[in-house]
């Protein structure tokens, strides 16, 4: 069976399930489609950058002494 991605524009109050998805476990996800350039530019990053000249890597008997 194929799976339907379909994009709404101007979404109706309901939306219609087709009759090949009805009476089965299924996945719907709905996201608008407008919102997603404005969330994206307000979240913060969730890491921080560290800027360093180089990294000192331990031998294994140094990390384990």
């Amino acid at each position: 069976m194929q799976s339907v991605r379909k994009v709404i524009f101007d979404a109706p109050e309901f939306i219609p399930n087709p009759v090949e998805f009805q009476h089965r476990d299924i996945e719907l996800i709905i996201k608008p489609l407008d919102d997603v350039e404005a969330i994206t530019e307000k979240r913060k990053p969730t890491f921080l950058i560290a800027d360093v000249d180089y990294i000192v890597m331990l031998s294994r008997e140094e990390r384990n002494a």
